[in-house]
């Protein structure tokens, strides 16, 4: 029965991020082959912000690490929130005025995936080049804003609860100390289950900011506290982006009637890229977008097909049972039953639905043009995140990995996947002013447009008619169309054309040019418009382009049976990791 395979083929269910940063990909693996222990970073300075909390922190820059533009500071180290609990931050001050420009910040998703993803690959202010030096992003998003990088939740990245020398489990991409395996090399140790919900994450968020931006005086001057706040985010970032937000904006309001102190922060923009934000109405576009597609693609045969559609909308499919789990969270009993059938829904929904394409059509997770294995972005940083000097100047002394299978296991036990509050969350925050943009590059396959769009339409906020009614209107910079934009007043749904799911790697200019246009309150399409309260775009009521057919190249296999298993073996489900 097709749904025993799908499941045998997940048995390291959900492992990692396939294509670009495999979890247990190449990368990874080549890792793991040898044994390399960081010396411990030299020349390490340390404050105590206002809270009470110290930041270790080096300058990269100083050591040629990333951002070389002169006269451009950026720090990067610990927040060390608690004696088990110490993330990682890289902060680079804006290229043009960083004493005025805002403070954005920039998560990956997964869940456990790290936000230096991001830094790397699509927005930060350097690149990876094949030979382990870095170059300068001429489209870096630091050129209209600070920029700050944080690894959560702890566990990510260079985060940590505790370190310990070991290395992973092939099968299950476990850490393993050094008593149960060889060693490889010094990890992160975590309790994933203490922040196993985006809503904990967010708290444990919040409170690394507060230490951040308290401190941000003695760290850098220059740039000062007083800014505009923006958080940005991907992929699972359409879950963490409207839980941060509004836990956020909560707080800000116990701040301002004085019973918290804190920084309040001022709030600006929220960005969401190829986001999964609610599982119920982007789940029946998967089927859809694999045959339906602006590329002229039928990635899956009609019996794949149809399976996918079927396994949607049947009794007891994924729809009734994102709906059981929903239903069990109303009734306020957060236990073993309410978490099992929210987990229930995850599987059902991600190995009947979802998961169908990755078996059978030899297509990209995050691009439909390319191969399943596919090789862009490309991964060069994490070799180089695994360099001494590099290592030293950043202030660490653990081995670097840009995912954490703990952390994405502990979310999938808690069935955090499916909740149904983050569509909510963005309806209070446009209702309340918030500028929220959302955009998707239309050749990602695990967080589609389609499914995007249908949830820009799903917002039940005040404006929801006028938005519907807005018509879609060409997205230009330079005169070049690079995408299709539907916008009333602070909401905008953008589509841009010929990019996979980290848009930036694909449309470096035209999406420097969108985030600008939106932390600077312009219009989408044109960049020339104020937002106004009635802003609204113009155009057709749907968004029509479309794409020649772009073919596999002839050494890939059409059934993707043999895409579908990890380099170490183990058959594996795509994360929604890049974000």
């Amino acid at each position: 029965m097709l749904s025993q395979i799908i499941r045998s083929a997940a048995v390291a269910a959900l492992l990692s991020a396939l294509g670009a940063n495999a979890f247990l990909g190449a990368s990874m693996d080549k890792i793991m082959r040898r044994a390399y222990i960081p010396a411990n970073a030299t020349d390490v300075t340390a404050i105590t912000s206002p809270s009470g909390v110290t930041l270790r922190y080096k300058q990269p820059g100083k050591a040629g690490v990333c951002e070389t533009t002169p006269g451009v500071n950026s720090y990067s180290g610990y927040i060390d929130l608690a004696p088990n609990a110490h993330t990682f931050f890289w902060f680079f001050e804006s290229r043009s005025d960083p004493a005025n420009d805002p403070i954005t910040l920039w998560l990956n998703g997964g869940p456990g995936s790290d936000s230096l993803i991001g830094l790397f690959q699509e927005l930060g202010p350097c690149n990876v080049t094949q030979n382990l030096t870095t170059e300068v992003n001429p489209y870096s998003w630091s050129n209209a804003s600070n920029l700050l990088f944080l690894s959560q939740p702890v566990g990510t990245g260079f985060s940590y609860g505790s370190e310990a020398l070991g290395s992973f489990n092939k099968i299950t991409g476990s850490f393993m100390n050094a008593t149960q395996a060889n060693v490889t090399g010094r990890y992160p140790v975590v309790d994933a289950t203490v922040l196993d919900t985006t809503d904990l994450a967010a708290v444990a968020a919040y409170h690394v900011l507060q230490a951040f931006i308290s401190a941000l005086p003695q760290l850098d001057a220059k740039v000062g506290q007083k800014k505009q706040f923006n958080l940005w985010t991907e992929s699972y970032g359409g879950h963490y982006g409207p839980s941060f937000y509004n836990y956020f904006y909560n707080q800000n309001l116990k701040i301002a009637n004085g019973s918290m102190s804190g920084y309040e922060l001022n709030f600006n923009s929220l960005g969401i890229g190829n986001g999964i934000i609610d599982e119920y109405t982007q789940a029946p576009y998967y089927p859809e977008f694999a045959v339906n597609n602006t590329y002229g693609i039928k990635a899956v045969n009609d019996t794949v097909y149809s399976y996918m559609k079927f396994a949607c909308n049947m009794i007891n499919g994924c729809l009734d049972y994102i709906t059981y789990c929903r239903q069990a969270l109303e009734t306020g009993q957060d236990n073993l039953a309410t978490l099992t059938l929210c987990s229930e829904a995850q599987d059902m929904c991600r190995d009947n639905v979802e998961a169908p394409y990755y078996s059978y059509s030899g297509r990209g997770v995050y691009d439909i043009r390319h191969p399943y294995e596919d090789p862009t972005p490309p991964t060069y940083y994490i070799k180089y995140l695994n360099q001494g000097l590099v290592q030293n100047a950043l202030g660490v002394d653990l081995n670097y990995t840009n995912s954490n299978t703990d952390v994405y296991y502990a979310f999938q036990s808690t069935g955090d996947f499916g909740y149904p509050n983050f569509i909510k969350d963005v309806e209070i925050l446009l209702n309340e002013g918030v500028r929220v943009a959302l955009y998707y590059g239309d050749a990602d396959y695990i967080c589609n447009w389609f499914g995007g769009e249908a949830v820009s339409l799903a917002i039940n906020y005040t404006h929801k008619a006028q938005f519907a009614a807005a018509g879609y209107q060409p997205f230009t910079v330079d005169g070049t169309e690079y995408g299709e934009v539907r916008q009333y007043g602070n909401f905008s749904f953008l589509r841009i054309y010929e990019a996979g799911h980290e848009v930036p790697f694909y449309q470096p200019l035209a999406s420097l040019a969108m985030f600008m246009r939106t932390i600077n309150h312009l219009d989408i399409a044109t960049g020339s418009l104020p937002v106004t309260s009635n802003l609204t775009s113009t155009g057709l009521a749907n968004a029509t382009h479309t794409e020649p057919f772009v073919a596999l190249p002839s050494t890939t296999s059409s059934t993707g049976s043999s895409a579908s298993m990890s380099a170490t073996g183990a058959a594996r489900l795509p994360m929604y990791y890049k974000s």
